[in-house]
């Protein structure tokens, strides 16, 4: 993380301190509790904008709500790839999604719980998984990537 952001006090480059808070704030219509963090200025004790702990809090707020709803969390859902050795894209097209739907909910997009509990599945149930693969192989781009990723599942 970038240790040095410009204050709008000071009107300069200054380094900062990071405090934690209790906050709040409302998503799909529902409020939900959360620990953020409040970067400010080491001189003036302005606040100050940090992009990587704002994207921080966002992922607070998004575990927050996967944990009230149930959703598979993103950590989860980044594991799965290296468990099964297949990349985003074949995956999401094993699971019968459009091309670009794993890697959106592998990047930060919370899935909808019937996917979620797609996913719940896949990470758990190898066997499960390995129905997929074979039942789909025929929508991966290569054999290659069936290979690899029949290997991983029967080494599990």
């Amino acid at each position: 993380m970038n240790r040095v952001v410009f204050c709008p006090e000071c009107r300069q480059d200054v380094r900062f301190m990071i405090r934690e808070k209790h906050d709040s704030a409302e998503l799909k219509g529902e409020i939900y509790e959360f620990i953020s963090k409040v970067a400010y200025c080491d001189d003036c004790e302005a606040e100050v904008y940090v992009p990587e702990i704002e994207d921080e809090n966002l992922k607070a707020l998004y575990d927050a709500y996967r944990q009230r709803h149930n959703i598979i969390s993103l950590e989860d859902i980044q594991s799965i790839p290296e468990k099964y050795n297949i990349g985003k894209r074949p995956l999401s097209l094993l699971l019968g999604w459009g091309e670009q739907t794993f890697s959106r909910y592998f990047d930060g997009d919370i899935p909808s719980k019937q996917y979620s509990e797609k996913l719940k599945q896949v990470l758990t149930d190898p066997d499960y998984y390995l129905s997929l693969l074979e039942s789909g192989k025929e929508n991966l781009k290569s054999e290659k990537a069936y290979e690899k990723s029949k290997t991983a599942t029967e080494s599990l």
